[in-house]
């Protein structure tokens, strides 16, 4: 989530300068940070392959995200913001409004880039997970090993308004593959944005998830980066 490729807060153009919502490479979805829980992270915030490439300059950024009740989650975290060149507290939130059945979808609304000097950005975002009623007798089963990754195959549909007034849709899906890894893409609409695919692989812990994706740009339709993540789920 930076310049001119990332998450929609590569730009100033997008709505997530950072304070990165639980979600998808790039996208928040309506996913809520296991109650009692709060979720640690480091990601590369320069996953780009051209100009300064991220292994001659890394700049990591510090998340973390933690659960307020079962349907609110906030978070803050040390990162680079697009209207600045200094890295600062960068804070989100998230509420859960609608809760997903056989029928309809979950729905959440969120709040990010609250931070000095930055413009806020809003986010109204949609997920139905598609084989909803083989995942409903899978939790119920003893012996399922549930990671909050492992949520079988679902569709996201939403969109972001940033603090200079422009709307961007997006969507993505993420899709279980097995009890260690899930197919990860994700698009955000418009200049300077990316589409990005990866896989993430949840560690025997089930608590710690590494997620590589490559980003495609926008306006190139050619790779150009790779982001690299890297998560651990703690109590409270």
């Amino acid at each position: 989530m930076r310049r001119s490729l990332l998450p929609a807060a590569f730009t100033c153009a997008a709505a997530c300068a950072w304070a990165t919502p639980t979600g998808l490479n790039v996208i928040p979805t309506t996913d809520i940070v296991p109650d009692g829980s709060w979720i640690g992270g480091i990601e590369n915030g320069n996953p780009s392959f051209t100009g300064t490439p991220f292994w001659r300059q890394p700049q990591l950024s510090f998340q973390s995200q933690v659960s307020l009740a079962p349907w609110l989650e906030a978070g803050v975290d040390d990162a680079e913001t697009p209207d600045q060149s200094a890295n600062s507290g960068v804070f989100n939130i998230k509420a859960l409004v609608m809760t997903e059945n056989g029928s309809q979808p979950n729905i959440a609304l969120g709040l990010w880039n609250v931070a000095e000097h930055q413009k806020q950005g809003y986010y109204f975002t949609m997920s139905k997970t598609l084989n909803y009623d083989q995942q409903q007798e899978q939790r119920f089963r003893a012996h399922h090993r549930h990671n909050r990754k492992l949520m079988g195959v679902r569709a996201h549909l939403g969109m972001m308004l940033d603090g200079h007034g422009i709307s961007q849709p997006f969507t993505g899906t993420d899709i279980q593959l097995s009890d260690m890894f899930v197919f990860q893409a994700d698009w955000v609409h418009g200049s300077g944005n990316v589409a990005t695919a990866g896989v993430a692989y949840i560690l025997p812990d089930s608590r710690t998830v590494i997620t590589p994706a490559i980003t495609f740009s926008n306006d190139t339709g050619r790779f150009t980066g790779l982001l690299i993540s890297l998560t651990h789920q703690f109590n409270l």
